[in-house]
């Protein structure tokens, strides 16, 4: 294959359930100039067997282990690796909800000439916690990108060019990483844009399960505390990682 157009990096830790499911999407992609890195901290489930069994069908797979500190951190070994014009940094619980969907994206970063983009979370379930707060987040951050934009951490599409001149993602920061890498981009002066479509599933199996006052005090604290105070450096609620900590749904 000749240099690809994206490198798709996708961090995990014990995601034996939803990595397959966001891998067969991205096989099933009728754009074909990709790559995927799969940066695993070391699972204790099934993920390394399974994502093994499906590199036979992706050619352009390669599942890496390696003991990180962070998402950021794996994200970042992922992207120095990469051979892409643009990285797309995927969460192993996202399924992508269009055949077409790379191709779209790759028609909104020509016909918009953009730097930097994401698209709106879709929740897998019909489950009210998760759709009331991944649709209260879509549009705050539509609401929000000509003056304060932000990238959600399930789906961030970067020109790599403009990812190595910000050093990547700061491995400094325990929560908001998304949020920070974006606000540099922007103050860089990166042409950003937030998409409803193509369609993305997001698991909201966090939100589901630590419920709608939980769900609401962490998002606004951390909120809060990154616009007036600035990233978040030390931990200021807990914030576990993982598919062993959060079971999914039924769909």
């Amino acid at each position: 294959m000749n240099k690809p157009f994206f490198t798709i990096v996708i961090p995990s830790l014990n995601e034996e359930i939803n990595l397959p499911i966001l891998l067969e999407s991205i096989k099933n992609q009728s754009f074909k100039e990709y790559e995927v890195i799969v940066v695993d901290c070391f699972s204790k489930d099934s993920t390394k067997e399974k994502v093994e069994k499906l590199m036979e069908k992706m050619p352009p797979l390669q599942f890496l282990q390696r003991k990180t500190k962070n998402v950021s951190q794996a994200r970042n070994i992922g992207a120095s690796l990469s051979k892409g014009e643009y990285l797309v940094f995927f969460d192993a619980d996202v399924e992508i909800g269009e055949l077409d969907f790379l191709n779209k994206i790759m028609e909104h970063i020509k016909e918009n000439q953009l730097d930097m983009l994401t698209v709106w979370n879709r929740p897998k379930t019909k489950n009210i916690v998760g759709r009331l707060t991944l649709n209260i987040m879509n549009l705050c951050m539509s609401a929000m990108q000509k003056f304060k934009p932000a990238a959600n951490g399930p789906c961030i599409i970067i020109k790599k060019e403009l990812f190595s001149k910000l050093k990547g993602f700061d491995e400094t920061i325990v929560f908001g990483e998304d949020f920070e890498i974006t606000q540099r981009a922007w103050k860089m002066g990166a042409k950003f844009k937030v998409f409803p479509k193509p369609i993305l599933y997001v698991s909201a199996r966090r939100f589901e399960q630590e419920g709608i006052p939980t769900t609401v005090y962490k998002t606004v604290r951390s909120l809060l505390h990154q616009l007036f105070i600035g990233p978040i450096r030390k931990p200021i609620f807990e914030y576990k990682m993982g598919g062993h900590v959060f079971k999914e749904t039924k769909k």
